[in-house]
This record gives C-alpha cells, sequence and structure tokens, in this order.
C-alpha cells in the first residue's frame, strides 16, 4: 500500500493543510512518501532519505525523540501506527515535539467489528512486526490518553491488489500462495464487508482508512 497517490496520502494533505511555514516531522517514516508529498509546501521535513534540499534523515528511537520540545509545528503519521508497540505512548512524544497550535495527523486502515480478528491475522502474516490494525475509537482513545483532542476525521476506503500489497512487503512466494488461499478460506461476511473479488489467479479487497487531525487538549 504504498504507492504515491493512495486514499491514505490524500486524507494526510486534506487533514495537514501545509504552509510555507511549516516545520514538519514524518513519523515513522518507512520509505518517506509522506514526507515528500508534504516537502514541495513546507519549509523543511525531516524524514527518509528522498534526495530533496529540505528533507534530512535521522534514525530515532521513536520513543525518545531526539529533538527539542515543540520543535514541529506539523507532524505526520502514515501507514505506521499499526506497526507501533505502544501507540498512546508514542502519541504522547509526538505530543512533546508538536510546538503550540500545531497539529499531529495520522492516518492508517483500520477495522470493524467483522474484519478485525481476519484482517490483521492476514497482516501479521504478510509483516511479522505488524501489531494491528485498530478500530478508529480506539485510536481516539489512544489520542485522549495522550492529551490530544481530535479536530476532525476523515475516512475513506481503498481497494488494493493483493499482488501489489505482498510485493510491496517482499512476501516470499511460499508465504504469498498460504495468504492467497487465506484470503479464499475467509467467513463469507468478512468477504462481504472486504469486498474481496476473485478473477483467475487476481485477488483484490478493499479496506477502510481513517485520518485524524490531533490538537493538543
Amino acid at each position: 500500500m504504498e504507492d504515491t497517490r493512495d486514499a491514505s496520502l490524500d486524507l494526510l494533505i486534506d487533514l495537514a493543510r501545509p504552509t510555507s511555514h511549516d516545520t514538519v516531522l514524518d513519523y515513522a517514516s518507512g520509505a518517506g512518501i509522506a514526507g515528500f508529498a508534504v516537502a514541495p509546501e513546507v519549509r523543511s521535513v525531516e524524514a527518509a532519505e528522498l534526495g530533496l534540499v529540505n528533507v534530512a534523515f535521522t534514525l530515532v528511537d521513536l520513543y525518545a525523540l531526539p529533538f527539542d520540545d515543540q520543535a514541529y509545528s506539523l507532524v505526520v503519521c502514515r501507514n505506521a501506527f499499526h506497526l507501533l508497540p505502544e501507540p498512546a505512548a508514542a502519541l504522547v512524544e509526538l505530543l512533546r515535539v508538536t510546538s503550540s497550535g500545531g497539529r499531529i495527523v495520522v492516518v492508517d486502515p483500520v477495522v470493524d467489528d467483522v474484519t478485525d480478528k481476519s484482517f490483521n491475522d492476514i497482516a501479521r502474516l504478510r509483516e511479522p512486526a505488524h501489531r494491528r490494525h485498530y478500530r478508529p475509537e480506539q485510536i481516539e482513545e489512544f489520542a485522549r490518553q495522550a492529551g490530544l483532542q481530535v479536530r476532525q476525521r476523515s475516512q475513506s476506503r481503498r481497494t488494493i491488489d493483493l499482488d501489489y500489497w505482498l510485493q510491496a512487503a517482499a512476501v516470499p512466494a511460499a508465504k504469498a500462495a498460504l495468504i492467497r488461499n487465506r484470503f479464499r478460506g475467509l467467513p463469507v461476511d468478512v468477504q462481504a464487508h472486504m469486498d474481496i473479488a476473485f478473477a483467475d489467479r487476481l485477488v483484490s479487497f478493499s479496506c477502510d482508512i481513517v485520518g485524524l487531525r490531533l490538537e493538543r487538549a
């Protein structure tokens, strides 16, 4: 799910509304796609190395960032929240480095009562570092615990090609075949909620993506 113009990126830009005055932290940036997206609009970005003159890469402890208090006016976390072992603690640290009047934007796939277990089980099989996809209300509760309030919430839905999703995580062929079979064996209600479609060998599915604009409570 790492192409440069997917629904999660559009949600992030809409919620962040970056300006030329912003100093930005792309938290748990991975390939730095979120930082890449906002870089043309802002003063500077601390993110993955992208070859941009106003972007810097730093390897950090995500729970003890080597940045000053209130160092950033905009913090973005895209498609990484589900990898965090301690999401509430991460948000506390993000609040520390966010300036007064600044904002934190979190965008991540989410689940509901029907898809929770099935999608998380498959996601862990695909990517061992996966912790869990949360329900939107759970992410909002983490924010509340961290001293943040939701100023804006948006939601979208994305259809994903299974082969692309597996290739993006460099899943070996044997495990990819296992995951493909898992999709075929999902209960009917889960398949319906995930819009799973089969066409010969091709498989596609959909998931909901939530975006939250958070500010100091």
